[in-house]
């Protein structure tokens, strides 16, 4: 059988002709060999052994859905695992396992999984590492195609998937039931463990059944083929939002108990500390007082803006003070003669010795920018807070490099060290920012002018990487400035290329979204606490794990839906919101016997077989980060704003 393209319409052929993707034959293979079944006509293919009865249905215009009975013919028992395969008949440019395999994952030089295959041998990948389930896609300028596991039963789901280039360009992507992991399992960063491998047991007679999806269109942009994939996904693997409606009071007076349990000093001088340790006698202690981070995993400067609201939102003058001294302190001490910013408290012994990157000075810029202009709104004046923000795009306006933007990490003398990643995009929001508070045209300017830069070289590529700071590799993280900035420039100038920029950087966020809710033992973490997967974002191709940081997005991604009229963005926003308020500690909470602090919420899921929890497949980890919290209220404020 074959998806054709004729007359500006996909649809399903017996002839070869206008072919855009062959489906083949059913195969299967044992413990030591692979077969192909044979055509026996009108969808029945067979062997001495096996029978398989294969469907197709066409759903919408570019959506297909693949049903398969297998049956065991023999008069002995069967260990097998199934195979869906097809070959795209055109030439592909670029191919995508999301949250897995970014077109080989060149960039970095982690040992995550790279390329099409290791040791000579095909990547194999379980179904429950891909925001949508056994997922691959390949495409070029004209087509894209991508393959994916329905959810119509739990064996339809447990499924894998695979990628292989034949000589001639063009690739074979392949569905397999059940899971495999081969021919090692990526078990932890840049670590490996032994391949993992999975049967079909079919009694005589047996017959096992299954569905698959195949999305065939024309890509809507240059190598974001996997965009009607995620369109097409959404709404088939049950209630996209299958969480209550939260109550935003309690969440936000839970979450400002956590933020302050956080303030602490270091040598006399206040901040927030990064998150909270079990301490081994049933309770939790800091992690090191030397993280008082700006930004990033610490978010000391978004914190303060949310003390800052708190005061507005409920009178609470001690949140307000609390915002002031820590603010005082990081304009008076942790800026660089350089306008560099620390993004750590402890540099302020040696700034300009000390080093830091741009995603934590950049959004630390931006959030003091906002702490500036919101302190103003009750008749508050920081100048010294607008000065952190104006001198940091001040160096970075005089700084800006055609070759590699803002760059990752430089000393504050304003050495570069790192010019690497898409990480630099963090410091347009603040120079977004900071144009609407002049209305200088220089900051405006760089912004434009920036923004260009990373999208053309990065996110038309469909590639951001090296904001996830403990990795350094394609990530989530690196996404969420790119969203942040064209939303910021569409509302300052109303141009229309912002409108597709914002959708491009919201799509590919989007791609690291889990769309479904993976199968797990009944003695998983994810089973006894309740927790829903879909929702929630992985985060990087080093790190298979999921996380909460879509709460940084959230609220652009709600400003996305508005300007470019998808409601399709509404309700991506309300799964990644409602996703990160679950398991936050409310004073009665207990995960792994011991009682969670009020506001508190882990980090980590361990979704699939990579993690650092036990062991296990589908357990929690207790590292009580900061950062989730300070996400989690930020959202709140702009419906509080509203």
């Amino acid at each position: 059988m074959y998806i054709i393209y004729q007359n500006s319409r996909f649809s399903v052929s017996d002839t070869p002709e206008n072919a855009v993707v062959t489906l083949e034959a059913p195969r299967y293979r044992t413990e030591t060999a692979e077969y192909a079944l044979a055509s026996a006509g009108n969808g029945i293919y067979t062997d001495a052994a096996n029978r398989a009865e294969m469907t197709v249905e066409q759903k919408s215009g570019t959506l297909f859905y693949i049903h398969r009975k297998w049956t065991n013919t023999s008069d002995v028992p069967a260990r097998i695992q199934t195979v869906f395969r097809i070959t795209t008949q055109f030439t592909v440019d670029r191919y995508l396992i999301p949250c897995v395999n970014v077109n080989g994952n060149e960039f970095g030089a982690g040992g995550e999984p790279k390329g099409l295959e290791r040791d000579g041998k095909k990547w194999i990948f379980g179904y429950d590492r891909e925001s949508i389930p056994a997922c691959t896609l390949t495409e070029n300028a004209d087509f894209a195609c991508g393959l994916f596991a329905s959810a119509e039963s739990e064996a339809s789901l447990q499924s894998s998937c695979s990628l292989s280039k034949n000589a001639d360009g063009t690739f074979v992507q392949e569905l397999f039931h059940p899971v495999i992991e081969a021919p090692v399992t990526y078990a932890y960063r840049d670590a490996y463990g032994p391949e993992y491998q999975t049967y079909l047991e079919l009694a005589p007679g047996e017959t096992f059944e299954c569905g698959a999806y195949l999305s065939v269109s024309r890509p809507r942009w240059t190598n974001y083929g996997i965009a009607d994939v995620m369109d097409a996904a959404l709404g088939l693997y049950g209630d996209p939002v299958p969480y209550p409606v939260p109550d935003g009071k309690k969440i936000w007076d839970n979450s400002i108990v956590f933020a302050k349990s956080l303030i602490s000093d270091y040598k006399g001088k206040k901040g927030t500390i990064i998150g909270f340790l079990p301490d081994g006698n049933g309770g939790f202690s800091y992690r090191g007082d030397e993280c008082f981070e700006l930004a990033w995993c610490g978010q000391n400067i978004l914190f303060c803006r949310m003390f800052i609201e708190d005061y507005i939102r409920n009178g609470n003058r001690n949140s307000l003070d609390e915002a002031l001294e820590i603010l005082d302190t990081r304009a008076k001490y942790c800026t660089a003669k350089s306008g560099l910013l620390a993004a750590q408290l402890k540099s302020f012994e040696n700034l300009d010795a000390a080093t830091a990157d741009t995603c934590n000075m950049g959004y630390g810029a931006y959030e003091f920018l906002r702490c500036y202009d919101r302190l103003r709104d009750i008749g508050i004046d920081k100048p010294a807070y607008f000065e952190a923000g104006k001198g940091l795009c001040d160096f970075f306006c005089a700084n800006f490099s055609e070759e590699y933007g803002f760059g990752k990490q430089w000393r504050l003398d304003g050495t570069c060290l790192d010019r690497g990643g898409s990480i630099g995009a963090f410091v347009i929001p603040a120079m977004a920012k900071l144009y609407e508070l002049t209305k200088d045209e220089k900051y405006l300017a760089m912004a434009e002018k920036a923004l260009k830069f990373y999208v053309e070289r990065d996110l038309d590529k469909f590639v951001c990487t090296a904001g996830a700071l403990d990795t350094c590799c394609v990530d989530k993280e690196t996404a969420t400035p790119f969203i942040m900035s064209a939303v910021l420039l569409y509302d300052l100038t109303g141009k229309e290329i912002y409108k597709t920029w914002m959708e491009k950087a919201a799509y590919y966020f989007a791609s690291w979204m889990f769309h479904y809710q993976p199968v797990y033992e009944p003695d998983s973490e994810i089973v006894r606490y309740g927790v829903g997967v879909k929702g929630l974002t992985s985060v990087s191709a080093q790190h298979h794990h999921l996380d909460m940081y879509a709460g940084l997005a959230v609220p652009y991604i709600r400003r996305v839906a508005e300007i470019v009229g998808d409601d399709r963005w509404t309700v991506r926003a309300e799964m990644m919101w409602r996703s990160i308020l679950q398991y936050i500690g409310d004073g009665e909470l207990v995960i792994h016997d011991v009682v969670r602090p009020v506001g508190s919420q882990n980090e980590a899921l361990f979704h699939c077989r990579w993690n650092f929890a036990g062991g296990k497949r589908g357990n929690l980890n207790d590292w009580l980060v900061a950062w989730p919290c300070a996400f989690r209220l930020s959202v709140l404020a702009e419906e509080f704003k509203k």
